[in-house]
């Protein structure tokens, strides 16, 4: 049996095909890079974003044609999309074999045993590290946190992962060691909001102190951390762990109080740039990345030049830039989209030449 995966969207989607691919293969598949031979099709779908849901349709829509060549052919959709659109799902696409919901993804194995008939003979040895191309033993990401709770206005994560939940100091540090015996040296810490972190009295600050000991690790880095929960302590323990990344993703989605207070974002433009100083003036050759969102509802030309003047202010080394896209169910969709199109583009194309200039 063999099965080719398709990852949309985040890291976090990223690290839950990693842990449906490794599930399979330790199950006995193969996991394959030419769609054609697959005996079966797993979209892991992103619903962040207006583009991100329409590119997961259309490739869920290709994959008709290759049913129809081969009855016997599963396809599964999980991710984000699945668990927002479900219904929708169902009904424009009939010939899917399983949808699975983003928080369901932890029982993929028992899912799939039960949606497919032929069990493949599980493998006597250890798999490979390579089959058909893919990496398969593992992954560099480690999930910390998964769900968040924050429920910015605009963001439909809250609603399709839930909210927010710590995993056990044990179950990081277990997976951690897996790695390291995989013969990895680096990692990646990933949540909708590591900084929040907490397992009792262990937070995300004890979690880094506790990594930056193990003398296999090499490298540590971590994302997404929200402004809101960006501590003194955390940023100390940065400048302490000569392990830890001296790269932080840092996300302000707009430089405008106004638009910031819509967003729910928690905080105000003062205190974000008070954060990036400590940032820089204790950890020297800090490089901060950031997210922007643009035309989000009542957005004017002053809300953008504020963007724009935090940006100049932040000295961001890179920054993802998109279109504000309504996504049901969230408070932001309650409010009238008054943006025009040809406003929000305008605006993204003046923040991609920023960071364009900056990095040609």
């Amino acid at each position: 049996m063999r099965f080719y995966l398709k990852t949309f969207g985040c890291q976090m989607n990223v690290a839950d095909s990693d842990f449906m691919s490794e599930k399979l293969i330790n199950t006995g598949y193969e996991k394959r890079n030419d769609i054609s031979k697959a005996d079966i099709i797993i979209a892991n779908t992103c619903t962040v974003r207006q583009h991100a849901e329409e590119r997961a349709f259309s490739f869920i829509g290709e994959l008709k044609q290759l049913k129809i060549k081969n009855a016997k052919l599963k396809i599964f959709v999980t991710g984000c999309v699945a668990s927002r659109l479900k219904e929708k799902l169902k009904k424009k696409f009939p010939y899917i074999d399983k949808i699975i919901l983003a928080t369901e993804i932890e029982n993929f194995s028992e899912i799939v045993k039960d949606a497919i008939d032929i069990t493949p003979e599980k493998p006597k040895t250890k798999p490979p590290t390579e089959v058909g191309g893919y990496k398969n033993l593992g992954t560099e990401f480690i999930t910390i946190t998964k769900g968040c709770s924050n429920f910015c206005s605009y963001c439909v994560v809250p609603l399709v992962r839930g909210p927010e939940i710590s995993r056990p100091k044990k179950d990081i540090l277990a997976d951690v060691k897996k790695l390291i015996s995989q013969g990895r040296s680096e990692i990646t810490l990933l949540g909708q909001n590591v900084n929040s972190y907490k397992s009792g009295k262990f937070d995300f600050s004890d979690l880094m102190i506790e990594l930056n000991k193990i003398p296999q690790l090499k490298k540590i880095g971590f994302m997404t951390s929200h402004p809101k929960d960006m501590s003194d302590k955390i940023i100390n323990t940065i400048a302490s762990c000569k392990k830890v990344t001296r790269q932080i993703h840092l996300p302000v989605q707009s430089g405008s109080n106004k638009i910031l207070k819509l967003m729910n974002r928690k905080y105000t433009r003062e205190k974000y740039l008070k954060i990036i100083k400590k940032l820089k003036n204790r950890i020297p050759g800090v490089a901060v990345t950031t997210d922007i969102i643009v035309g989000f509802p009542t957005e004017t030309e002053k809300d953008f030049q504020q963007t724009l003047d935090i940006i100049k202010k932040a000295g961001f080394t890179k920054a993802f830039n998109f279109k504000y896209s309504p996504r049901e169910n969230t408070e932001a969709f309650n409010m009238k989209d008054d943006v025009p199109m040809s406003v929000k583009k305008e605006r993204l194309a003046r923040l991609n030449t920023i960071f364009y200039n900056k990095t040609s």
